[in-house]
């Protein structure tokens, strides 16, 4: 019997569900959202993979489910969206905000797959959040570097982006397809 994996996703506008159903059609087996994943069921998996969204670089929905996979993080692989532009200073912030608590997660293979964001869909908290971080982002930036990241950022927000691609999703598929071939 080979090896199995899976792909549990938290997704609240869509474009975490699209890579996790890409990733799931790839791996031929099933994309569970996380409200309906049954924790019981971990030790069937070889391969776990989560996919969440990111607000303020916390993966929403991943402090939860790191709470119930103790002992299973050799199995997990992480993907993320987002519609900040990736960059290792973010990747760092990413890593330092879920990784903590003195869970192993060292093992564990993180992604950023780009997302989607439609400003007129955005309501309450996030709407608040998003409005809070234009104003940040247009008054901190000094150098010539971190200006152009911040206007395409408030660019973003303002008028919604969508760089969600199938592509983004095949470095998750290959690192599932290693660690399910023990490469």
């Amino acid at each position: 019997m080979g090896k199995k994996a899976i792909v549990i996703y938290n997704s609240k506008r869509g474009s975490t569900k699209q890579y996790a159903e890409w990733i799931a059609s790839e791996l031929d087996c099933t994309a569970v959202p996380l409200i309906n994943f049954d924790y019981g069921s971990l030790d069937r998996f070889d391969v776990v993979i989560f996919g969440g969204w990111l607000r303020g670089s916390g993966i929403v929905g991943f402090d939860k489910f790191r709470k119930q996979i103790v002992g299973c993080e050799d199995k997990l692989i992480l993907f993320v969206t987002g519609i900040s532009e990736y960059n290792p200073a973010n990747y760092q912030q990413i890593c330092e905000i879920n990784f903590k608590d003195g869970v192993n997660m060292q093992n564990t293979l993180l992604y950023f797959c780009p997302g989607r964001y439609v400003p007129g869909e955005v309501k309450g908290l996030d709407k608040f959040l998003m409005a809070v971080s234009k104003k940040v982002l247009l008054s901190g930036t000094t150098d010539k570097e971190s200006a152009a990241a911040a206007n395409s950022m408030v660019d973003a927000i303002v008028n919604g982006v969508d760089n969600v691609d199938e592509r983004y999703a095949k470095q998750v598929i290959r690192a599932a397809l290693r660690r399910l071939r023990d490469e």
